[in-house]
């Protein structure tokens, strides 16, 4: 989470239709949660050419003045939002052509935090898990998550060790057996050899 509470949440795969909507695909794989968002920070995409420049977002000294280089970061209204297949379809304020959304097209797109909808009990959101200590059942740490990496059949939890490597413990139900983000704690039953 960057330090204005927003959240990566997916990327600008494409646009939807000929005035400047955007189509995001989420990293979960699933477009219904970022719905509710009120804005939408997009970072990177395609430079734009030179003598353009994105509303609300500087001229880059990188490329002379002109346009917008990789790495470059806006903050849009959200105007609409609905899903078209897999993705969540954007139409941001200020964006209302294809000219003007192109060189969205690649960018990393994040949310605040808090307009996340709730997830329900045995559900939580990877970036709360960081920063968790990880205890077995019988109160021993086991180490602190450091990261989450999703895999094809699962999801893991990179727990750094008290000796300071590195283990993947898989997102599954027969490992952990609780995640309290609140308390800032894991509790995990990890396999044979872990």
């Amino acid at each position: 989470m960057t330090p204005e509470g927003f959240l990566d949440i997916g990327r600008v795969v494409g646009l939807h239709g000929v005035r400047g909507k955007v189509k995001v695909a989420a990293f979960s794989g699933d477009p219904e949660g970022v719905l509710a968002a009120k804005a939408l920070r997009l970072t990177g995409g395609r430079p734009t050419p030179v003598g353009n420049a994105l509303p609300g977002v500087p001229r880059s000294r990188k490329n002379g003045g002109h346009g917008t280089a990789p790495g470059t970061v806006g903050t849009y209204e959200v105007v609409t939002a609905q899903r078209a297949g897999g993705c969540a379809v954007f139409a941001l304020k200020g964006i209302d052509t294809v000219e003007a959304a192109e060189p969205l097209v690649k960018a990393v797109v994040s949310v605040r935090h808090d307009e996340l909808p709730s997830l329900p009990e045995d559900e939580f959101y990877w970036i709360d898990a960081i920063g968790c200590s990880v205890l077995d059942e019988a109160g021993a740490t086991l180490g602190e998550v450091v990261a989450v990496e999703p895999g094809a059949a699962y999801d893991f939890l990179v727990v750094r060790r008290p000796g300071g490597e590195d283990a993947y413990l898989p997102v599954v139900a027969a490992f952990l057996r609780k995640v309290d983000t609140a308390a800032r704690r894991v509790v995990a039953s990890p396999p044979e050899g872990w």
